[in-house]
């Protein structure tokens, strides 16, 4: 599972829109898309009706969310403590 996916569902999921989401990470909306489906397979569950342009979640996927801004967190927390490490060499 990748965190680059669970951040693209949290943007999805905030926006219920791909295209927005898409715009507001840089990303074109089919790699958004893509992005939504791998995880969609790896968990072997749908996260959201797609109902026209917009995107709803479902109840798994509404329980999905606060697992994914833990991990996400946790990452950038992980990333934040690299940053200030001193560089030995």
């Amino acid at each position: 599972m990748e965190i680059r996916n669970l951040n693209t569902f949290l943007h999805a999921a905030s926006l219920q829109n791909i295209t927005r989401a898409a715009a507001e990470l840089g990303y074109s909306q089919s790699a958004v898309s893509v992005q939504i489906r791998q995880l969609e397979q790896e968990l072997g569950m749908p996260l959201f009706d797609r109902i026209g342009k917009n995107v709803y979640l479902t109840d798994f996927g509404r329980s999905l969310v606060p697992y994914a801004r833990s991990a996400v967190a946790a990452v950038a927390a992980v990333a934040g403590v690299v940053l200030l490490m001193p560089v030995k060499v």
